[in-house]
């Protein structure tokens, strides 16, 4: 646990980019979190800001980075519960800003892990570096923080053993030499070793101090790095798996359509082999009346145009028929899409009033449990432990694993593959006969990571899928 000093001033700092915004004493803070004072420099974004612990001589003695968010008229967000002073008070050690190293709580240093992600890294390199542009703003206390005088004594140039070393005068030294005492001499060299060795113990444990204080700050811009290359190595892997994602439900649009398409032209060419069939049997028909009929040629002259006259009123009649039959085929997928849709809406607005009922049904009970510092947090596979917001609650009881993939970034349908795959990792192909391969394979550890067909199949059965592919292109 740190110790500060009792005699401190608090402040918040928020920060734009690499520059200070606004800065403010604790008690304007507070008014700010109350919603007496907007903020509208802030407006429907996350701002950055930093809880300062400053000292009577104007030095800081501890800092915590924070994020607080702000709707869009500039009022703080009415859910936010950091225990700023508490994780101050369980704080690691941070670099040296004047008056020894700091308290430093950030993300990358975080003394509760769940209170990680309501934190940010300082920037720690270049003309942008959070600490000292933290540094210059208190030293030039625009606020209005309370200073005391601090009186500093210059040490004696001779001091110890020094003081007993004999001073001789020019003309003494040439006409009177002085009586030196041989046991005094000793006594004075002994002096002077022991102070010249304290002297070395003391630098030794000051560069050892320094050389510590170093490999703190370089640890903690190793670790402020590190995260910032992990949420951009994060965002990527997001991104890569939502196209992933599109392409693979486009694929299967386009496999069921071209499935319809070709039970269509089935259907059409089992009717016109109908159709033909009974054209080829009329035809055979007619042709035996005419050959009947060779000997009147009137009647056969008759015959043959009734003939013609019957097959092209067929034709039509049956060329209508299967019109009229996809045009109805047309106007039915035209209606289920309409009904589908109709009831696509019907259970979304079901959804957000039942998720209505829940919130008003409880609002006052889990008001009350937030105020007192009572948080719901849940553990899922891959989003680790998640602090559920009072306004989520009634969402994340409808659907835990739609909540917990959301969380993660991921759709739900394969958050859901992904948690098959991690509770039991194995290949899950099928074989002609429906039997499941099951040959054991590595755990995919992030479903930002997992591919479906590809992190749950053998080596065997990904050549099989990519060959399949392959055949349909």
């Amino acid at each position: 646990m740190s110790n500060f000093a009792s005699e401190h001033t608090d402040a918040v700092f928020f920060f734009s980019g690499s520059q200070i915004i606004r800065e403010l004493l604790y008690p304007e803070f507070e008014a700010i979190l109350d919603g007496f004072i907007p903020f509208p420099d802030a407006a429907n974004t996350s701002a950055k800001a930093v809880y300062l612990r400053v000292g009577a001589d104007l030095n800081i003695s501890g800092a915590v980075f924070f994020l607080l968010g702000f709707d869009t008229k500039g009022m703080a967000d009415r859910r936010w519960n950091v225990p700023l002073e508490q994780l101050l008070e369980s704080a690691g050690r941070g670099p040296d800003l004047g008056a020894g190293s700091i308290g430093l709580v950030c993300y990358s240093q975080c003394p509760i892990p769940w209170q990680q992600k309501n934190l940010w890294d300082p920037v720690m390199d270049g003309e942008a570096n959070s600490f000292q542009l933290l540094r210059h703003a208190v030293k030039t206390n625009r606020i209005g923080l309370t200073r005391k005088a601090i009186k500093q004594t210059e040490p004696s140039v001779l001091s110890g053993a020094y003081a007993n070393v004999p001073v001789l005068s020019e003309r003494a030294s040439v006409e009177n030499p002085p009586q030196l005492d041989t046991p005094s001499i000793k006594q004075t060299i002994a002096n002077l070793k022991e102070s010249a060795y304290k002297r070395e113990v003391n630098l030794k444990k000051e560069w050892e101090s320094r050389i510590a204080k170093l490999v703190k700050e370089h640890e903690l811009l190793l670790a402020t790095t590190n995260n910032k290359f992990k949420e951009q190595v994060g965002e990527l892997q997001s991104t890569h798996q939502k196209r992933l994602q599109a392409y693979q439900q486009k694929i299967q649009q386009l496999e069921v359509q071209q499935q319809e398409l070709e039970d269509r032209n089935r259907l059409l060419k089992e009717n016109l082999d109908v159709q033909a069939n009974k054209v080829e049997g009329m035809r055979e028909y007619f042709s035996h009346k005419l050959k009947a009929a060779q000997d009147e040629s009137s009647e056969i002259q008759a015959l043959q145009e009734n003939f013609t006259l019957e097959l092209e009123v067929k034709i039509q009649a049956a060329t209508a028929e299967l019109r009229e039959m996809l045009e109805m085929r047309e106007v039915e997928l035209f209606y289920r899409h309409q009904n589908e849709s109709t009831l696509n809406e019907e259970i979304v607005n079901l959804k957000q009033e039942n998720q209505t009922l829940i919130s008003q049904g409880g609002n006052h009970l889990l008001h009350r449990l937030s105020k007192a510092g009572i948080a719901f947090v849940s553990f899922h596979p891959g989003a680790g432990e998640i602090r559920i917001m009072e306004d989520d609650i009634g969402r994340y009881l409808d659907n835990p694993q739609a909540y917990a993939a959301e969380k993660c970034g991921v759709h739900e349908s394969l958050y859901q593959s992904w948690l098959e795959h991690y509770h039991l990792p194995v290949c899950r192909a099928r074989d002609n006969t429906g039997q499941l391969c099951g040959k054991p394979l590595s755990r995919i550890e992030s479903p930002l990571q997992f591919h479906p067909g590809e992190n749950d199949c053998c080596e065997q059965h990904q050549a099989l899928s990519y060959l399949r592919l392959v055949e349909k292109q």
